[in-house]
């Protein structure tokens, strides 16, 4: 008898086509209406997500056991020089009236304080600061603070630091309505305007300074600047921060006064009068009208007592519910 031929092995895709059309079988025998898309949809796709697991945790194998970057190596680090604050050294002015503060190079010379005095002037206090040594240096001279009052001048608009050109078209040009750039300036950060008018302005003649209002003040820093070009309607500030630019750093360390609360002590309360509530008027207190009036009977009782006919006698007093 001939020796039986052994059956080849069949291959991975062929299992898996005769898995798929035994599972077809089965689902048309029970379902017969599901789609056969839909069904080799719901087996293949079990596969491909395992094979793309498959693959990616062999990437990710393959690339952490070839990686030969060294780990316990410290961090290079730089440390870039620090730029040395030049006003750490500098005078410190403290005004005895507003109480407001600012630093001035050490080198120069006491601040000059002008009150209100002059004809003309709407300031409160002007202090002029001076660069003292290095008068030499004919590109500034200074710097000088303007104290305002500032329920009068909210703004920089008609202060002495703000000349207008035109006073008979201020108005009607809206010059008293102008809006500056808003500016952050001082220790504290305090919101200001950075006014920056230049020479072709229809309002105000040419001028740059900063502004700000606070603690019932409003506060004018102005620099004073001799020779300096400036560009043609570049307006100042551009020759300020090339020839003064220690004005920057001055206007850094203004320090400002919180508003003062006022404390108001007991003594000095004002006394509090109470309204005495409005005092009721009877009418009528010896007769009444009322057929049920009975002032006999309310005589018998032996002390006060409230009205119950709504006719009120002397010694009762009267009922919320009746109207007299």
């Amino acid at each position: 008898m001939k020796a039986k031929k052994k059956k080849k092995k069949a291959g991975i895709h062929h299992r898996i086509h005769r898995h798929i059309k035994k599972h077809l079988s089965k689902l048309k025998k029970k379902r017969p209406r599901v789609h056969k898309a839909v069904v080799l949809m719901s087996i293949t796709m079990p596969i491909v997500l395992g094979a793309l697991l498959f693959g990616s945790s062999a990437l990710y194998y393959y690339e952490s056991y070839f990686d030969n970057t060294d780990y316990s190596k410290e961090k290079i680090t730089v440390n870039l020089p620090t730029v040395p604050d030049d006003t750490v050294n500098w005078k410190t002015y403290q005004d005895s009236e507003t109480k407001f503060s600012v630093k001035y190079p050490d080198r120069w010379d006491d601040p000059e304080v002008t009150s209100q005095g002059k004809s003309g002037t709407k300031y409160l206090r002007k202090i002029s600061f001076d660069n003292g040594l290095e008068s030499h240096d004919k590109s500034y001279k200074g710097f000088e603070v303007f104290v305002y009052d500032s329920e009068k001048f909210p703004s920089p608009v008609n202060t002495d630091s703000l000349i207008a050109k035109n006073s008979g078209t201020f108005q009607t040009d809206n010059c008293d309505k102008a809006e500056f750039l808003e500016a952050s300036i001082g220790e504290g950060g305090y919101p200001a305007q950075e006014v920056d008018i230049w020479n072709d302005n229809k309002c105000f003649q040419e001028a740059y300074f900063f502004s700000v209002t606070k603690g019932g003040y409003t506060y004018n820093i102005v620099p004073k600047i001799g020779n300096i070009e400036n560009p043609i309607g570049g307006g100042m500030k551009p020759g300020i921060i090339s020839a003064f630019p220690k004005f920057f750093e001055i206007t850094s360390t203004i320090v400002l006064p919180e508003e003062e609360k006022k404390i108001v002590e007991e003594d000095d309360k004002p006394a509090v009068v109470k309204k005495a509530p409005p005092r009721r008027v009877l009418k009528s207190m010896g007769s009444c009208r009322h057929k049920n009036d009975k002032p006999r009977k309310s005589k018998t009782k032996k002390h006060r007592h409230m009205d119950e006919d709504c006719c009120m006698d002397p010694d009762e007093w009267p009922n919320p519910r009746c109207q007299y």
